[in-house]
């Protein structure tokens, strides 16, 4: 693959080649990316983006390596890792500015510091603020984008419109069960380049730092309690047809025998339905293929559908 000079220049130093990427993701699969580059600037981001989308070499922007599962392939491109952890707080307005590759776990830490809750049902849940928002994240009846005041977007351009960066509020996102605008767009368009999240202005609310700590205590207790935390996975694989448990995906993979299955170390959780572990040396081809199967039981056992919450990357 062939840069231009101005490119090497500016960031061939910082570029690395033939990165496993099952290092950089939670389930542990993943082939090599022909190219790996940190961003974090956001005029890393922006830059780089701009080059590749307008070269049409392909990338993927990384985050925290949760809720994908990545190709025994690999990445034939460029896999850009989210590095963008700036964080500006307005305490008067309890709202922050946050860049898009905070971890979620930082962001509510240092908002309780300054006495600023309301994302406590997000404790327990890993990746980054941008993940959490392209995928609407959330738990115990509520999900950020609910917190979303506005977001900054870059939308990569090509050879023939330039690359360009809009502040959208949060009504342009038009959230959903676990997704968002530009996760919908990625589903419905592969072959296209996606916006990307910079940073996110969320609105908070006045608390105590005692009172913010317990809540995100007694959430992270659920949680454990109920979900295979302590395993490899890529978190709940499918989204959940509706909000009673009869609806939830776990619910229904359990009550059709699903925990049973497994596609060599790739194996059901028997703690959570919903969830796939790599157990030792599974694939990513051994986790797609039990996804599969466990699909196909649900929709002969009670005639719905499962959709991926997660999404598979990569060369397939």
């Amino acid at each position: 693959m062939n840069f231009s000079e101005d490119f090497t220049n500016k960031y061939g130093k910082n570029i690395e080649e033939n990165i496993l990427l099952r290092d950089f993701t939670s389930i542990g699969v993943g082939g090599v990316a022909d190219y790996f580059y940190r961003a974090q600037r956001v005029e890393d981001m922006v830059g780089i983006v701009s080059y590749l989308a307008k070269e049409g070499i392909p990338y993927f922007v990384l985050g925290g390596g949760y809720n994908i599962v990545v190709s025994d392939l690999g990445f034939p491109g460029f896999v850009i890792k989210n590095e963008i952890k700036d964080i500006v707080f307005s305490q008067d307005k309890a709202e922050v500015i946050v860049g898009s590759g905070v971890e979620i776990s930082r962001l509510l830490m240092d908002s309780a510091s300054r006495d600023l809750g309301g994302l406590e049902f997000l404790f327990g849940i890993p990746g980054t603020i941008g993940g959490a928002v392209y995928g609407n994240a959330g738990a115990f009846g509520h999900t950020i984008g609910d917190f979303v005041r506005s977001a900054t977007v870059l939308f990569p351009g090509n050879e023939e419109k330039k690359t360009k960066i809009v502040r959208h509020t949060a009504k342009w996102f038009e959230f959903s069960n676990r997704s968002s605008k530009i996760k919908s767009f990625s589903q419905n368009h592969p072959m296209e380049n996606k916006p990307i999240i910079l940073s996110v202005r969320l609105q908070l609310c006045q608390s105590k730092k005692e009172v913010i700590l317990r809540k995100m205590q007694e959430n992270f207790k659920i949680k454990r309690d109920s979900q295979p935390l302590d395993g490899k996975s890529a978190g709940c694989i499918f989204k959940n047809l509706g909000v009673s448990k009869e609806q939830s995906a776990g619910f229904l993979i359990d009550q059709a025998g699903g925990k049973r299955f497994r596609v060599g170390d790739a194996v059901v959780s028997k703690k959570h339905a919903n969830f796939i572990l790599n157990r030792n040396k599974a694939t990513a081809e051994d986790i797609r293929r039990l996804a599969s199967q466990i699909k196909d039981l649900v929709r002969a056992e009670y005639r719905v559908g499962l959709d991926e919450e997660i999404e598979y990357v990569g060369k397939w």
